[in-house]
């Protein structure tokens, strides 16, 4: 087992592995990336990665915290907005539902890295040989 990897939880299941925490823009243009062992906390993740940028934010549902926003937003510099669980009971107005749907182009990003530049495989045998091709394919990623 590699002191980098770790047992996580998923809406899918368990897995074992690392986390790709991304933060892109709407064309598709990795903005900041991290790995983390898959047990890592993603709100902690987010704050880190994301504390040199200025904007708008908008996160899925994994994301939904008071402390996190608060946190996060700063007058004038930056706003997080996290789409809320199907069960939360809150409104939205038809601004922020638009907002919400443009994750829709955020997740073709990561199809893209997928299906098209070989980021997940099961080929290497190793942890450089698993972080090569994660490499490799987020720099293919970003040059194509």
């Amino acid at each position: 087992m590699s002191p980098c990897s770790t047992w996580g939880h998923s809406g899918k299941g368990w897995f074992y592995g690392l986390k790709l925490h991304a933060t892109a823009d709407l064309n598709g243009l990795l903005l900041a990336i991290t790995f983390t062992p898959a047990s890592g906390s993603e709100r902690e993740q987010f704050l880190i990665l994301n504390e040199d940028l200025r904007g708008l934010f908008v996160a899925d549902a994994g994301y939904v915290s008071q402390k996190l926003s608060d946190a996060f937003n700063r007058e004038g510099e930056r706003i997080f907005f996290a789409k809320p669980y199907k069960t939360m009971k809150k409104l939205i107005t038809a601004w922020q539902y638009h907002l919400y749907n443009t994750r829709v182009r955020i997740e073709n990003t990561f199809r893209s890295l997928k299906m098209f530049h070989g980021f997940l495989t099961s080929l290497p045998r190793s942890i450089d040989g698993y972080l090569g091709n994660y490499v490799w394919s987020l720099l293919a990623h970003v040059l194509t």
